[in-house]
């Protein structure tokens, strides 16, 4: 999936009126690319993806949206029907998994099938899991299968976190948004989890976009990063670009304690990065 950002001026719902959280970005993403956004606390990365996602209409500039057979064209422009079918081809994944605590994984996994389902298919969903081997091929890329019937409310906080992750595998969405998905996550399943999603994006050449406070983990396993501080772009550059001084100017002071908290140093000795590839 293709999207194109020009000169895009947004402001986040919960934001006071008047106060755009991501102003005159200008960017532009091809399909099956696989990007990371990085950027302070309140630099503006959810608006960014909630923008991606045509869940927040922009106040000024474009944003324009093609599959692989269509052309560019801005999603605000088309029918509610048109509009609500697009959104059926996106998934976004926020920090905090929509999970209902009495349900159970395969239903919560089952759900992101729902923009493909009928009505009567949604509420049988609710009692019969006639999604369960997909949900457990999802489950499974991130060492769940055996959770597959457990309730929600069971789990761990990063078991929860995984599984809200594993709905993004078990979606066939051609445009991955994920927020902040390594929060609750110690870093051997963080680098799991980007792998898993990265290989899931690479298998139907879905673009995925996900935004990180662990520039770590951005550095080593992603092609492309993005950087926003106070809801501006300052770069869009590949990985092997993004030197400490990039990183001094979208982080400032910061920069030293996020240095300290990588292992060894990272930062610091940091010369180029090791890319991983998801094939």
């Amino acid at each position: 999936m293709h999207l194109k950002l020009n000169k895009l001026t947004a402001s986040h719902p919960a934001a006071p009126a008047g106060v755009a959280a991501l102003r005159a970005v200008s960017l532009a993403i091809a399909s099956g690319e696989h990007i990371a956004v990085i950027g302070p606390s309140g630099a503006g990365k959810t608006t960014l993806l909630h923008v991606l996602a045509c869940a927040i209409k922009p106040q000024a500039g474009d944003i324009s949206i093609s599959t692989i057979l269509e052309e560019l064209c801005n999603p605000w422009a088309l029918s509610t029907t048109a509009l609500q079918t697009l959104r059926a081809s996106l998934f976004l994944a926020p920090q905090v998994p929509p999970l209902p605590p009495r349900q159970r994984v395969v239903t919560a996994v089952s759900a992101a099938l729902l923009p493909r389902m009928t009505v009567w298919q949604a509420l049988q969903n609710l009692f019969i899991a006639s999604h369960a081997s997909a949900a457990h091929t999802a489950l499974s890329a991130f060492d769940l299968g055996d959770k597959l019937f457990e309730r929600v409310d069971r789990l761990s906080g990063g078991e929860r976190q995984r599984v809200g992750l594993a709905r993004c595998i078990a979606s066939d969405a051609q445009l991955l948004l994920v927020d902040e998905p390594l929060s609750a996550l110690d870093p051997t399943r963080a680098a799991q989890a980007i792998s898993a999603l990265q290989a899931a994006a690479t298998q139907r050449n879905a673009t995925l976009v996900c935004s990180l406070h662990q520039v770590d983990v951005a550095l080593a396993q992603f092609p492309r990063i993005i950087g926003l501080r106070g809801g501006e772009l300052v770069f869009d550059l590949p990985t092997s670009q993004v030197r400490p001084a990039v990183l001094q100017a979208l982080y400032g002071d910061a920069i030293e304690e996020m240095a300290q908290a990588m292992p060894d140093n990272a930062l610091a000795s940091y010369t180029a990065p090791a890319v991983m590839h998801c094939r």
